[in-house]
């Protein structure tokens, strides 16, 4: 089974998904070394915060805008 990873944008006065973008090709065992999480144990949707902000841009090319939006790493399996 193979686990996929997007980066999904919630606005912070809402509670409807904006956007999702599959950023499972960076690597699942570097997204969760990013959040602190083995990658064998990681289950659930990671908060992005301030501090994962200009990693997260390096890796995947998208910026937080965290001032508006609250984002999340949110694996599935496939």
């Amino acid at each position: 089974m193979k686990l996929f990873v997007e980066v999904c944008r919630y606005p912070k006065n809402g509670e409807f998904l904006d956007s999702a973008v599959d950023v499972t090709a960076v690597g699942v065992d570097i997204l969760a070394d990013l959040v602190g999480i083995p990658a064998a144990e990681w289950v659930g949707v990671v908060p992005l915060a301030e501090e994962h902000a200009e990693r997260v841009r390096e890796l995947t090319g998208i910026t937080l805008g965290l001032e508006a939006y609250d984002y999340f790493l949110e694996p599935s399996s496939g």
